[in-house]
């Protein structure tokens, strides 16, 4: 089951983030070092600022998908799909696509493209974006560095208004 996290989720967004953030530190823009020791309430504004869909077994969360508005005006018609993850546990069931779908059909009540950027490798993660209507339209060299290493970037948009998408 898929739905909104609310404040009362807040910290098991957390852990699951922290898990993320450990498990697959090049798949997020942000570092564990960044994130372990942010307060409570970092955890619940975060999900005041955009929103972010959980995936649940049973009680438990093991996936989120994030989105994001742009904040200037002239770029104010374009989103960001963030903070994918689903615990590795819980893969290979569906959950990930339920996820994507229930963040594009909320992104269509706020912007007209959805953006995001996956690192090239990582072709599961892009065939699931594909799977959903996004193509790549640039490469981001050297979008991350973790640990020591590069990471390319694909830059992917599903242009919500134009149809594309499922």
């Amino acid at each position: 089951m898929t739905r909104r996290l609310a404040a009362a989720d807040a910290e098991a967004y957390r852990a699951l983030r922290i898990e993320g953030l450990q498990n697959s530190p090049a798949s997020f823009g942000s570092s564990l070092a960044e994130e372990i020791d942010k307060p409570a309430e970092a955890w619940v504004d975060r999900l005041d600022k955009g929103f972010v869909f959980g995936l649940f077994d049973a009680e438990a969360l093991v996936g989120t998908a994030g989105f994001y508005r742009e904040a200037m005006l002239k770029s104010a018609h374009r989103g960001h799909l963030v903070g994918v993850y689903v615990s590795p546990g819980s893969r290979g069931r569906g959950g990930a696509d339920l996820l994507i779908a229930a963040v594009i059909a909320e992104a269509r009540n706020h912007v007209l493209q959805l953006h995001l950027a996956v690192t090239q490798d990582n072709p599961t993660a892009r065939r699931l974006y594909e799977r959903h209507g996004f193509v790549t339209y640039g490469e981001d060299p050297r979008g991350l560095k973790v640990d020591g290493v590069f990471y390319d970037d694909y830059l992917m948009v599903l242009r919500l208004d134009e149809g594309s998408g499922k």
